[in-house]
């Protein structure tokens, strides 16, 4: 019986510590959730602005993941119904846009020297972005710039059929996500010929307004992070004389890989990569004086309860409203260094929080 016991007190120490090790790494990850949790809502709540309060970020940011980390592989080459995802376009600012569509923003930037696209979403809602400028007198063939965030099928499938009827445009992206774009397994019809390809803060400025570009791996090995400046809000009921400054942290969610190609070796790589890209990308934006953040995906800074404040408060420009009078005097629902600091601050605990579940011993 003897010789039994030397390799049952192994396997009963090795479980021991991996039982600590698991405790330790909950324990860690607490500790970054609970600040996360602490940065939700603003120390005082402003009843009349509910949508600062982010807890749908702070919801799926800081969710304990299921291990190991597993490529994407759902295929959305189906033609949703427009129901499904149309939403009405919205000036924001006198020259910022949104365009659509409900959950991943589309965003056109406004010049007198031509317009700048963020993302393009799938290759069935690009009719509806250029609806979209028209609605604002402003004209597709003015179109100068595409910029894709990212290389994921809801951000770049609709850059074909804009670069197919508009050729003048030029689609950008970084050479790491233009490589993504040769390998995925997208359909080839929805892949935009190979265009623009952007380097580390490279400034594209048209007119008076400029957006910095910067390549923050994470979310995909080449996704860009953008600031743009500077916006001016002159026309709405709240009007001001500020220079206000945007900024699009360019991916939230961890992403090992997605549509056939893996991006990461491994999840505690790809989180180290999304923290210290951040970390860099926080600190640019402090440093540019980002008073607006425009997230990607439109539930995590309350994008469409901020539209749907905006449009009451503006119905129409130039006519007031009962709505418009109640509101006015009130700040721009989409300003607030206060809520770009929080937004930041909940997307930095929840991102160390992902790599403590993934740091085993």
């Amino acid at each position: 019986m003897t010789r039994y016991i030397t390799p049952v007190c192994c396997a009963l120490l090795l479980a021991s510590g991996g039982v600590g090790s698991a405790n330790a790494q909950s324990a860690a990850a607490k500790v970054h959730v609970d600040a996360a949790r602490a940065a939700v809502a603003p120390s005082v709540a402003n009843p009349k602005r509910p949508y600062e309060t982010f807890k749908a970020l702070f919801d799926q940011a800081c969710t304990e993941p299921t291990l190991p980390d597993a490529m994407r592989t759902n295929d959305r080459s189906a033609v949703v119904p427009r129901k499904e995802w149309f939403t009405w376009p919205m000036e924001i600012f006198d020259n910022l846009h949104f365009i659509g569509a409900r959950t991943a923003g589309v965003w056109a930037i406004s010049s007198s020297a031509g317009i700048i696209i963020v993302d393009t979403n799938f290759h069935y809602s690009s009719k509806e972005l250029v609806l979209g400028l028209l609605n604002f007198g402003l004209d597709p063939n003015d179109i100068k710039y595409i910029i894709v965030t990212h290389a994921h099928d809801d951000r770049y499938w609709g850059a074909k059929g804009l670069q197919d009827t508009y050729p003048n445009a030029r689609v950008a992206m970084s050479a790491a996500d233009w490589d993504i774009v040769a390998k995925d397994n997208s359909p080839a019809q929805f892949k935009p010929r190979k265009d623009m390809v952007v380097t580390d803060g490279q400034k594209i400025t048209l007119g008076d307004v400029t957006v910095t570009l910067y390549i923050t791996p994470g979310h995909t090995p080449g996704t860009l992070s953008l600031i743009i400046e500077p916006l001016t809000n002159r026309k709405s009921i709240a009007s001001d004389n500020e220079r206000h400054v945007a900024s699009i942290w360019g991916g939230t969610d961890p992403s090992i890989g997605r549509q056939g190609v893996q991006y990461y070796p491994d999840g505690r790589t790809m989180m180290r990569t999304h923290i210290e890209s951040l970390k860099r990308f926080i600190d640019l934006g402090t440093k540019a004086g980002v008073d607006v953040i425009l997230s990607p995906t439109l539930s995590h800074a309350n994008m469409v309860e901020k539209m749907r404040y905006w449009r009451m408060a503006n119905p129409d420009h130039s006519a007031g409203s009962e709505a418009g009078d109640r509101l006015a005097g009130e700040a721009h629902p989409f300003v607030s260094k206060e809520a770009v600091a929080r937004y930041n601050r909940i997307l930095l605990e929840c991102y160390e929080a992902q790599l403590a579940w993934r740091t085993g011993s």
